[in-house]
């Protein structure tokens, strides 16, 4: 999710199945989780939507199923994950695996890639900005401000962007079993 849309960690984890819009193609931004406590996102510019690929709209949709209510990333008692088991329980392993041993900034990491494909497929800044929820203060920003509210200029631009990676196709599955053991991303009492 962080990688596809450029969301922060926090925003990710406070993000409801009732935030996603267009058949899974938008993210409404309202929310943000802090320490195990659902707040306001980080900024006025954090609260956005942010538009999405078709293919990414589509794995969104397939891994949600038939849910049509509560967080999207969830402990099996419908709880929120905290980023912290998150990071031990799913991305530690992976980085071991891996063989890496530095993390620091892991979350943060997705995020940057997320601009790093939308500045290399050409997206307009003013849709960067928006997408990425940066309070940005330059003229053509704020002279440019309609073009956000048109949906389908966004999701063209989306579209074109893409999201910047493959998933296996047996992602899916993996995280829906993740989800349903006991301990797995439970958050600490």
């Amino acid at each position: 999710m962080l990688a596809g849309s450029g969301l922060r960690i926090g925003e990710a984890l406070g993000l409801r199945v009732e935030h996603l819009l267009n058949d899974c193609s938008t993210i409404s931004v309202e929310q943000s989780l802090w320490h195990g406590t659902i707040q306001s996102p980080k900024t006025q510019a954090a609260i956005r939507k942010v538009d999405l690929s078709a293919g990414f709209a589509q794995m969104l949709r397939e891994y949600l199923g038939d849910r049509t209510e509560g967080f999207v990333f969830q402990t099996k008692h419908g709880k929120s994950l905290s980023s912290r088991n998150v990071e031990r329980d799913a991305l530690d392993p992976i980085l071991a695996e891996m063989g890496i041993k530095e993390k620091g900034l892991l979350f943060h990491s997705f995020r940057r890639f997320r601009e790093s494909v939308l500045l290399r497929s050409e997206t307009r800044n003013i849709l960067i900005n928006y997408w990425m929820g940066h309070s940005d203060e330059e003229m053509s920003t704020r002279y440019g401000k309609q073009l956000i509210e048109d949906d389908a200029w966004r999701m063209e631009w989306a579209e074109r962007a893409g999201h910047g990676f493959k998933v296996p196709e047996s992602l899916i599955g993996q995280l829906r079993q993740l989800e349903t053991e006991e301990n797995v991303f439970a958050i600490a009492s």
